[in-house]
């Protein structure tokens, strides 16, 4: 291929990727939905870094973790594991167990009302 044509399709490449909403290196942040759960994050559990955990700090709803599991020379999934949820005076975190496996690439998905 030519120079230019190899800089027209990675230009194409890109502007495609960036249209269809992808922003190149960046990670995905959970996005609020109005009335429900807000200030969303995902971590390892504290104490046990094969557990991901996912939890909001406000609102009433539904939420989960999602994330790789990663161990010696690979990597599977995505997973989702089971959904947190807070409602009146209850609150759930969202869980995702990777056995002996490590959680990589966490971020708060499915979030609702």
């Amino acid at each position: 291929m030519t120079s230019t044509l190899k800089k027209f399709i990675t230009a194409a490449s890109a502007s495609g990727l960036l249209a269809a909403g992808v922003v190149l290196g960046t990670t995905a942040t959970a996005q609020a939905v109005p009335g429900g759960p807000s200030g969303c994050t995902a971590f390892l559990k504290p104490g046990n870094s094969h557990i991901a955990e996912a939890w909001c700090k406000k609102g009433n709803g539904y939420w989960n973790v999602q994330a790789k599991c990663a161990g010696p020379g690979s990597t599977h999934g995505p997973y989702k594991g089971d959904p947190g949820f807070r409602a009146l005076s209850r609150e759930k975190a969202a869980v995702l167990s990777c056995g002996s496996g490590y959680p990589v690439e966490l971020k708060v998905v499915d979030i609702h009302v």
